[in-house]
């Protein structure tokens, strides 16, 4: 039934490619009849289901388990320890009103901390310091400000 529809819309303009006397008239009709078939075909056809495949999908970590994984390669490279200052860093700018504020106080936390020793402990005590720093904010400002 279908195949007869297109036949029918299909033939005027075939008739007219082959009986014109006009050259832009024949190709006129020509690209009618095709865009009439092409249009048929596309809707005729069914294309299958491909599923994407899901084992390229990593598991999303959390921020802990990113963190540690940046104080694991902190105790070897200079860039993770970096990173770990700069988060120090942020910490005091919110807490600081101007940013060179917030640079001393983080040099003065991690200039003594990284020298020499074991690191998780020089660390754990820097982390001790801001902690003690967040909640004297807390409560109020400063005595040295």
């Amino acid at each position: 039934m279908r195949f007869n529809l297109v036949f029918f819309l299909v033939l005027p303009f075939v008739l007219i490619a082959f009986f014109a006397g006009s050259y832009l008239v024949r190709w006129i009709a020509v690209l009618i009849a095709g865009v009439i078939l092409l249009a048929f075909i596309l809707e005729e056809t069914e294309l299958p289901y491909i599923p994407r495949r899901r084992e390229s999908k990593r598991e999303k970590r959390t921020d802990v388990e990113r963190l540690a994984d940046i104080i694991k390669m902190a105790k070897k490279g200079t860039v993770a320890r970096q990173i770990i200052s700069d988060t120090v860093l942020e910490i005091y700018e919110v807490l600081e009103e101007n940013r060179e504020k917030a640079v001393e106080r983080t040099r003065e936390v991690f200039g003594s901390s990284y020298q020499g020793g074991n690191f998780l402990e020089n660390l754990e005590n820097a982390l001790k310091i801001v902690e003690e720093d967040v909640n004297e904010n807390r409560r109020g400002p400063r005595k040295g400000k």
